[in-house]
């Protein structure tokens, strides 16, 4: 690969506004550092746009895994590839979509505070990658969810943007005693070198929608006490949802992420149902007290029209606490489906 207009040597000093690589890249500014290598932003002269340059310093079976997952088209959240080649001193170079936006964890020290919604379709479109990338032939792992690799555009869709961890699934049954993945976000069982499955995606995702909701230094003392608060900042049905995410225990998490995907849609249904209670039960009391001062007011009788609203009241209660007990009963009947299919 020539280098034009530089006097550098090697990779890792290659980085200045007037290098160009292959007579077609050229370099504008480093995207990002890694264990393995770097990324830079370069502009491609023949097709005249930007694209996002990966440079590994050691090439190993894990450099044709991250083009395999890449080459997927059905993994619309991945940047697509566009080149990739190893070098004469064994570098490996892979030329990807260049996605713009910032990472969710520059976006969250931003902004303070992430609405319920927004969170939700966070937790919609990363639940639908997983579906999609543990349903490849043979299934794909992750293994690497974490604000850092996670872009928010600006129409506020996510993309993710480092597949280095990525591994099928019958790979990581082989490969085991190896860490891989990010201290707080990887799974307890990835983290200590054990085989994973999907179950390790799951947590992750978690671990992210906690990380969005609760911050990362909650996170952080989750991680350290291994101990899940009962309770949060964030909506009770969200956060039953990512408390499942983050059991400690594989078979304690959701066995898949349609699972997780049915779950965390039955969340919204019912946060939906229960402002709906909600708002009946305050028109009942305020519709009481307005009536209450109407009898005062007019003098009529009471009894019949204070009965009424009492029977409406006691109604409205008991259509929500048999809603509630039809919820619990179908979410174990579900847990235990899911785990006996996860098994078989």
């Amino acid at each position: 690969m020539k280098e034009e207009n530089c006097g550098k040597r090697g990779w890792e000093e290659i980085f200045c506004q007037t290098c160009i690589w292959s007579e077609r890249y050229e370099i504008k500014e480093i995207l990002g550092v890694g264990g393995t290598g770097k990324v830079y932003l370069a502009w491609d002269i023949r097709l005249e746009r930007f694209v996002a340059i990966k440079i590994l310093e050691q090439v190993t079976e894990q450099f044709q895994e991250e083009i395999g997952v890449l080459r997927k088209q059905s993994l619309w959240m991945l940047p697509a590839i566009y080149d990739a080649w190893i070098e004469e001193n064994k570098t490996g170079v892979i030329v990807m979509e260049y996605v713009e936006g910032q990472n969710l964890k520059e976006y969250l020290a931003m902004h303070r505070q992430t609405p319920e919604r927004q969170i939700y379709k966070w937790g919609l479109q990363l639940g639908i990658f997983l579906v999609r990338l543990h349903s490849e032939n043979p299934k794909i792992l992750y293994r690497d969810l974490k604000p850092e690799n996670i872009i928010v555009q600006p129409d506020k869709t996510l993309r993710l943007v480092d597949v280095g961890a990525a591994i099928r699934l019958e790979t990581a049954e082989i490969c085991g005693h190896e860490r891989v993945g990010t201290c707080g976000y990887a799974a307890p069982e990835q983290w200590e070198g054990k085989v994973v499955d999907e179950r390790a995606d799951i947590y992750g995702l978690g671990a992210v929608l906690y990380a969005v909701t609760e911050g990362e230094e909650k996170l952080r003392n989750v991680v350290v006490s291994k101990n899940i608060m009962e309770h949060g900042s964030g909506p009770i049905g969200m956060m039953r949802v990512i408390r499942r995410c983050l059991q400690r225990e594989p078979e304690r998490r959701y066995a898949t992420a349609e699972a997780f995907l049915a779950d965390w849609k039955r969340y919204k249904r019912e946060g939906s149902g229960k402002v709906f209670l909600m708002q009946a039960e305050s028109m009942l009391r305020y519709g009481f007290l307005y009536g209450a001062v109407y009898v005062v007011w007019y003098r009529v009788e009471f009894l019949p029209l204070g009965w009424r609203f009492i029977e409406g009241y006691l109604l409205l209660k008991a259509v929500e606490w048999i809603y509630c007990k039809q919820t619990e009963k179908w979410e174990q009947r579900k847990s235990v489906w899911c785990r006996g299919w996860h098994m078989w």
